[in-house]
């Protein structure tokens, strides 16, 4: 089975792991999987301080599974190696947590998923680059320009597409009243919108607007405190 949420922020946000909220999880094994859509924050510190909020992650009953959010630390994630996985790069955090990395494409139980992590962070002018925020929670334009060949070489058709944040046409149509929400300018989300114009997909999950909410024109679900499976 594979399950999907949002964004976890080391132990801040994993209230919504507990049985009570979760329930199916007593039935899942390692062959099942949770996917987390960034801001997983398991390694924050790159120190023995980000063991409680990983061994949480790694005694689960299933594998945990994440994309990069705007909160990670980025050099900390970059020192574990990259592998390949189910046909795409991931990097290894602990045998049952994996980050899936940018612009790839990975096929998990017969579904071809499409990932790409990272978002701007609107209060980065209130965080330290290097201690609370990193420059590459923002994708490189290789990692774009991968992304584009990786999805030509499957057609530009995928079943899921597992994001941190949102499409820029969808964040200025939604939430047009909230201007401190709108008025910035983000480079994920241009490359999204050219995601969601050219590539064929089932459903869309992202996390980062700390909302639960559907968008059925777009086929696309903000995850928060919900946990929803999809197979």
């Amino acid at each position: 089975m594979i399950f999907v949420t949002g964004d976890t922020h080391r132990l801040m946000d994993v209230k919504k792991l507990d049985e009570s909220n979760f329930s199916e999880q007593t039935l899942l094994s390692r062959s099942d999987y949770l996917i987390i859509a960034g801001d997983f924050g398991g390694v924050w510190t790159g120190t023995e301080k980000d063991e409680p909020a990983l061994d949480f992650h790694e005694n689960r009953n299933y594998t945990t599974l994440f994309v990069g959010g705007n909160h990670e630390n980025y050099d900390a994630l970059e020192k574990y190696p990259v592998e390949i996985w189910n046909g795409g790069k991931i990097r290894r955090i602990r045998d049952h947590i994996l980050y899936l990395m940018n612009g790839q494409i990975f096929t998990i139980d017969g579904l071809r998923f499409f990932t790409m992590g990272g978002a701007t962070s609107v209060d980065k002018i209130f965080r330290v680059e290097g201690e609370s925020w990193w420059p590459q929670e923002e994708p490189s334009q290789d990692e774009f320009k991968e992304a584009f060949d990786n999805l030509a070489k499957v057609g530009n058709k995928v079943d899921y597409i597992i994001t941190h944040t949102i499409p820029e046409k969808v964040r200025r149509t939604v939430f047009e009243a909230y201007s401190d929400f709108v008025n910035y300018e983000s480079n994920v989300e241009r490359f999204l919108d050219l995601i969601m114009e050219n590539v064929v997909f089932e459903k869309w999950f992202a996390g980062h607007v700390h909302i639960d909410r559907e968008f059925p024109e777009y086929r696309l679900r903000i995850l928060y405190n919900g946990v929803v499976k999809i197979r």
